[in-house]
């Protein structure tokens, strides 16, 4: 390449990189849950088709309010039922009840007029002992709107569904700022709008980090490997720019950054870094030898552009196997990451000799006349490997069979909110919703009828009580309302109130009159929320604890066994949910890590095998590189890290990025072969070269990794720490284990 060819070289790159930082300045983060539901799986379909009848799950915003005194204290009872009046005038807020403005219905026994009466008459303090006895003996008001304790109350609203981003950003500061102003003791905000921006600003804020301390970390390491300004300016340059195209790239396909993406910049950033230091790593090496500037660039493009073009597309096709995945964001990260890992590769062969033959690099020149330490430290490594070939063998087969046997002791399990660190505003007031009420795991269950007449009926409405029996006293839904539940609570109000009311009745006149009762306007648009008469579909829905799917898993077993023997009337049940989905999702994760595993490894081989024409290829760079992903399993089960979202796709991940060392050491022990050495010669400057960038290209890839144990998604901590750890085995495999495989599988060959 000249001097003119490279000058055009980096205008070109100027130009696409201006406008790509255009295209990123339009960017916006979103975290929407819903896009980790399976597509195209028959349980998504049937909870979008539920809610079309009924309302979404997760649509809600709940304020808890503290008081160590006690909730029935006159001067907090009006601040918050003050506080219940502001919120109903929020916008996009459609539905606020709070203990303070709740109506129970009676009908007077003599008049036989219906009439309402405050459950809490809060501007009569004298009467609060007779009132909060009324309030915890009505059922559905302990967990809902008090807790167990007394010293705590809970306003629960309704916003509109659906709401954008942006709307719900609005919302959840307006509801924080409208309950900051009446300084209560303790409050507590929980609701998907809230959620959601804590979860965009925490993105915001770890991407920034995630970026610094990469570039922190990867400075010093190649200050370590090159010792010269140069050997970081040049290197970094290439992948800040590979990082800026692929972010451009994905805007200009008019997608924005989710959750999963804001780890794609640290993973190009460590990723991309890898060619680049294995061709400025060859350059030294023939300056060292002799050569001049141009020649030396010239060779080591050269020499290294099949060993690097295979590391680039081997990485990317371990990203790219994610496309396969029912989960949208993980197809999506597979897809941007592998674009991005070859277009840092083209960067690598464009702008970086252009930048080379333009610059001055004197210190990369004397540190590459100098004497390298490396050559003496990995010569003793080999000597000391080759004397103690069964040692290493037989020490890795132990480790491998006892990782195996570890491995079937990893679970399968989530939570929805256990990808946030305990010390997350959100996790803790989650938690404290599971403490002190009912929780906030959504239960949703559908009953379909074989009538519409049927929901009436005194038989069937007996059976869907004993179905909420079954579901408050063994599943653990607190909160519950069902059609079942509306039967009982008006049932009480048309007898006065009395609490043994709260029952069916057991004969069809008893249902009739309640049935006519809910026709009033004010009660039909409540029924309607729980009976869809057109569809003969009754909804039970409630709150619950985050136990995780193996509990729920467990209980939905009990639950059919326990329908299928203790009802009489015939219909069928459906549980389904946000977090039932979630669930289901997580399920499949491990068909579908082992199955894009599998093609990952196949492919890979089956490029190499077909590359260099030789069988031996496809085993020499499978096996070293398999071992590592058996060792980290092993030390999942062991430390009982769950098979989850971000833990299923490490692998993938770790198999395409530890695989490029492989390719590295192939490559170059087959050109020296074909230079007519000898095998054990051929692996001796192999390993004394190559070895070093294999080397200094995992500390960058692993510091990389390591950053993201700064997070506070317990997600990326665990793709950051298990990446990093497998890197480290696999080059401890590669250092130890590959020289001797190509030993054994060249053994009396000579080119």
């Amino acid at each position: 390449m000249s001097k003119k060819s490279s000058y055009i070289v980096l205008t070109v790159i100027a130009l696409l990189t201006a406008g790509c930082v255009y295209l990123i300045s339009q960017l916006r983060f979103s975290y929407d849950f819903e896009a980790f539901f399976p597509r195209g799986d028959a349980e998504t379909e049937f909870y979008y088709n539920y809610r079309q009848k009924f309302e979404t799950d997760n649509d809600f915003i709940i304020v808890a309010i503290e008081n160590d005194k006690g909730i029935f204290q006159p001067d907090f009872l009006q601040q918050v039922d003050s506080l219940t009046n502001v919120l109903r005038r929020t916008d996009d807020i459609v539905e606020v009840m709070g203990v303070t403005q709740l109506q129970e219905y009676q009908r007077d026994p003599v008049l036989g007029q219906v009439f309402t009466l405050p459950m809490l008459r809060i501007n009569e303090p004298e009467n609060y002992s007779i009132d909060s006895l009324r309030v915890y003996s009505t059922p559905g008001m302990v967990g809902l709107f008090v807790s167990e304790d007394g010293k705590s109350l809970a306003i629960n609203m309704k916003h509109t569904a659906k709401l954008s981003k942006d709307k719900c950003d609005v919302l959840s500061r307006t509801v924080q700022d409208e309950v900051a102003k009446f300084n209560f003791q303790k409050t507590h905000v929980i609701g998907r709008a809230l959620g959601q921006r804590l979860y965009v600003e925490l993105m915001i804020e770890e991407l920034i980090l995630f970026i610094s301390f990469s570039l922190f970390l990867t400075t010093i390491f190649l200050f370590i490997a090159f010792r010269s300004g140069w050997g970081i300016v040049i290197p970094t340059l290439v992948v800040l720019m590979g990082i800026v195209w692929t972010l451009g790239f994905i805007k200009l396909l008019g997608k924005d950054l989710d959750l999963m993406l804001t780890v794609l910049p640290t993973i190009l950033f460590v990723v991309g870094m890898s060619d680049s230091v294995h061709v400025l790593t060859k350059y030294m090496q023939e300056l060292r030898n002799g050569k001049e500037k141009i020649e030396a660039i010239r060779y080591a493009f050269k020499s290294i552009r099949l060993a690097t073009f295979l590391t680039a597309f081997t990485t990317a096709i371990g990203f790219l196997t994610l496309i396969f995945s029912n989960i949208q964001p993980i197809s999506d990260f597979g897809v941007y990451t592998s674009v991005g890992v070859m277009l840092a590769y083209g960067l690598t062969y464009t702008m970086l000799p252009a930048i080379l033959v333009l610059a001055k690099p004197k210190r990369l020149y004397v540190f590459a006349a100098g004497e390298d330490f490396w050559t003496k430290k990995l010569h003793t490594s080999l000597l000391w490997i080759l004397g103690r070939k069964r040692i290493v063998l037989l020490t890795g087969a132990v480790v491998v069979l006892l990782s195996i046997m570890s491995i079937f002791t990893i679970k399968v399990d989530n939570k929805m909110l256990e990808d946030l660190r305990d010390t997350h505003l959100l996790k803790r007031e989650f938690n404290f919703m599971e403490t002190n009420f009912s929780g906030c795991r959504p239960f949703e269950m559908a009953i379909q009828l074989e009538s519409d007449s049927q929901a009436f009926s005194p038989a069937f409405l007996h059976d869907l009580d004993t179905i909420d029996y079954f579901l408050k006293n063994e599943y653990g839904v607190g909160s519950l309302i069902s059609l079942a539940e509306i039967i009982k609570t008006s049932n009480k109000a048309l007898n006065a109130g009395q609490l043994e009311y709260f029952a069916i009745p057991k004969d069809d006149y008893e249902v009739s009159k309640i049935e006519k009762f809910l026709r009033r306007k004010d009660l039909s648009k409540i029924t309607s929320l729980y009976y869809n008469p057109d569809e003969k579909l009754l909804r039970i829905s409630g709150k619950m604890a985050d136990a995780g799917r193996k509990h729920y898993d467990t209980l939905n077993t009990r639950l059919n066994e326990f329908v299928a023997n203790n009802t009489q009337t015939n219909f069928t049940h459906h549980v389904t949910g946000t977090a039932h989905l979630i669930d289901i999702n997580n399920a499949a994760l491990v068909e579908n890590m082992v199955w894009d595993l599998l093609l990952s490894v196949g492919v890979i081989g089956l490029v190499m095998g077909l590359v260099y024409r030789s069988w031996k290829m496809i085993v020499l760079t499978i096996i070293p590189n398999v071992i590592p992903l058996i060792i980290v399993g092993g030390i999942m089960g062991v430390a009982g890290i769950p098979i989850k979202v971000s833990t299923s796709i490490i692998f993938n991940i770790a198999f395409g990025i530890a695989v490029d060392d492989t390719i590295h050491f192939l490559a170059r022990v087959r050109t020296l072969l074909g230079e007519g050495l000898s095998v054990l010669y051929a692996v001796k400057r192999t390993f004394l070269t190559t070895g070093k960038a294999m080397i200094v290209t995992t500390l960058i890839l692993s510091g990389g990794f390591l950053t993201l144990v700064l997070s506070d998604f317990l997600g990326t901590f665990y793709i950051g720490f298990l990446i990093s750890l497998t890197l480290f085995i696999a080059i401890f495999c590669e250092m130890t284990l590959t020289p001797l495989l190509v030993m054994f599988f060249y053994r009396d060959k000579k080119s």
